[in-house]
C-alpha cells in the first residue's frame, strides 16, 4: 500500500482496490466475457507479467461521498488496463435499468491511473434527460467502461449496450458506491438517503490519520486530543457466497465496531430491513479478509441484470456506541451503533454476489485466512498492481503486518 492510498483512506474515502485481472463484459448490455484471476491470488505471483500473458483486463475506481452542485461529481482515482471511461448510474440500476440509469460519463481516459476526474452529469450521448441536475442527497454508482469501438466516444447508451461495456470483476461489473449531497443544486432530480445513515459522526477532518510503516503495518498518529473524529474505510469485491458467508476484503475502523451488510433494499429506503449480515465485533485497527455470515443468502434481494440476476451487497462500517461488543443498530432502530460517516453520509462500498458455485471468483484465495474479529496478526503478502499514468503497469509487494490500535 502506498502512502498516497493510505492518506486517502484515512479521510473516509474508499480504500484502493486490488487491481483485478478480469474479463470485460463483451456483448450485450451486461453479457460476461472471459474472466481471469484476481491479482495476488493463487496462481499469480503479482509481478504483472501474467496479466500481459493472459490478456486479461482490469479496472478499479475510488468514488467517495461528496458534496455537489448537482451537475458534476468527482472520481478520486480510476485505474484502467485498457482505455475507457467511468460511467455513473443512479439507483434505477438496481431495478434492472442498466442503460437508462446512466446519468453521467467521464471524458475518454487513457490506460493507467487517473486522479481527480470531474464528470458532468446529464450529458450522455444517446440519452434523453428531463432534468439538468440532482437535488437532495442520494447514491450514485461509479462503473468503469472499456473503449471497444476505438473512437474515443462513449457509445454504451447509444448502442444499447453493444459497445463500450463495463470492465468485469468476478463476472459482474466493477463498481463503487457513494452518496452525493446536492442540496444546493436547484431544480432537478430528487435523490434520497435512508434516514439514520448520516447522523452518527461528523466528516473526518484528517486528524487521527493512520500511516503505513515501511513493512506495511498500520499504526496510529496521535492528535493530542481525545475528540478525534471517528473514521472508517471498507473494501468489498464481487464474489460467490461460500458456506453462507462472504468476505470483506479490508475494513479500517478507528474506534472499532462492526461491518454490516445491506442488500439492495437499502437504496429503496429500507435501512433496517435490508441488513442481511453483520460481522463479529472488530477491535480498532485494520482487518483483512473479514468473514461475515449471512442470515439467509437465498433471501438477498436480486437485481434483474442480464444475462442473469445479481445480488448487490453494500458493506457499511458501524461504531459500537454503547460499548457492549454487540451490534444493536437494528434492535434499537438506529439509536445505538450508528454508521461511520464521511461528508455527513454513511461510509459504504458495493459488490455483487452470486449464490451459485460455478463461474464466479470468490475474491479469496483457497486456504487464505479470514478475520473473525481481531486485527491482522499474521504476516501475509498482498500483491497489488499499480498502473502508472503513462499506461505501464508495475507491481508492488507489501507485507500486511500486525495492525495496531488507532488513536
Amino acid at each position: 500500500m502506498t502512502d498516497e492510498s493510505t492518506d486517502r483512506s484515512a479521510t473516509g474515502e474508499p480504500s484502493r482496490r486490488t487491481f483485478l485481472k478480469s474479463g470485460a463484459l463483451a456483448t450485450g448490455a451486461l453479457a460476461v466475457g472471459t474472466g481471469a484471476v484476481v491479482a495476488g491470488q493463487s496462481g499469480d505471483d503479482g509481478d504483472g507479467e501474467e496479466s500481459q500473458e493472459t490478456g486479461g483486463q482490469f479496472a478499479s475506481v475510488q468514488f467517495a461521498n461528496q458534496s455537489s452542485d448537482g451537475t458534476t461529481v468527482s472520481v478520486d482515482e480510476v485505474t484502467l488496463s485498457d482505455s475507457g471511461y467511468v460511467a455513473f448510474h443512479d439507483v434505477s440500476l438496481f431495478e434492472g435499468d442498466v442503460i437508462e440509469s446512466v446519468v453521467g460519463v467521464s471524458e475518454y481516459l487513457e490506460p493507467g491511473v487517473t486522479y481527480g476526474t470531474d464528470v458532468t452529469l446529464f450529458d450522455v450521448a444517446g440519452a434523453d434527460f428531463e432534468t439538468e441536475s440532482l437535488t437532495g442527497t442520494g447514491a450514485l454508482v461509479a462503473m468503469p467502461h472499456r473503449e471497444t469501438g476505438d473512437d474515443e466516444s462513449y457509445d454504451f447508451v447509444d448502442s444499447e449496450g453493444e459497445e463500450d461495456g463495463p470492465f468485469a470483476e468476478a463476472g459482474l461489473p466493477a463498481v463503487d458506491l457513494a452518496f452525493v449531497d446536492a442540496t444546493g443544486g436547484g431544480e432537478g432530480t430528487a435523490t434520497e438517503t435512508p434516514d439514520g445513515m448520516g447522523t452518527a459522526t461528523a466528516t473526518p477532518d484528517g486528524t487521527g490519520t493512520p500511516t503505513d510503516t515501511p513493512d506495511g503495518t498500520a499504526t496510529g498518529t496521535e492528535t493530542g486530543s481525545d475528540d478525534a473524529t471517528p473514521f472508517a474505510t471498507v473494501d468489498f469485491e464481487n464474489q460467490a457466497v461460500a458456506d453462507d458467508a462472504v468476505t470483506v476484503g479490508e475494513a479500517l475502523l478507528s474506534e472499532g465496531g462492526f461491518v454490516a451488510l445491506h442488500d439492495a433494499r437499502l437504496l429503496g429506503g429500507e435501512l433496517f430491513e435490508s441488513v442481511v449480515g453483520v460481522s463479529e465485533y472488530l477491535e480498532p485497527g485494520v482487518h483483512r479478509a473479514v468473514e461475515v455470515a449471512l442470515d439467509d443468502p437465498s433471501a438477498i434481494a436480486e437485481v434483474p441484470f442480464p444475462p442473469a440476476p445479481a445480488k448487490p451487497l453494500v458493506p457499511m462500517p458501524h461504531l459500537d456506541t454503547d460499548d457492549d461488543d454487540s451490534y444493536d443498530f437494528v434492535d434499537s432502530e438506529g439509536e445505538d451503533d450508528g454508521p461511520y460517516t464521511a461528508e455527513g453520509q454513511a461510509v459504504v462500498d458495493l459488490g455483487f454476489v452470486t449464490t451459485e458455485d460455478e463461474g464466479t471468483d470468490t475474491g479469496t484465495a483457497e486456504g487464505e485466512d479470514t478475520d473473525t474479529g481481531t486485527p491482522v496478526g499474521t504476516d501475509t503478502e498482498t500483491a497489488t498492481e499499480t498502473g502508472t499514468p503513462d499506461g505501464t503497469e508495475t507491481a508492488t509487494e507489501t507485507d500486511a503486518g500486525t495492525a495496531t490500535d488507532i488513536a
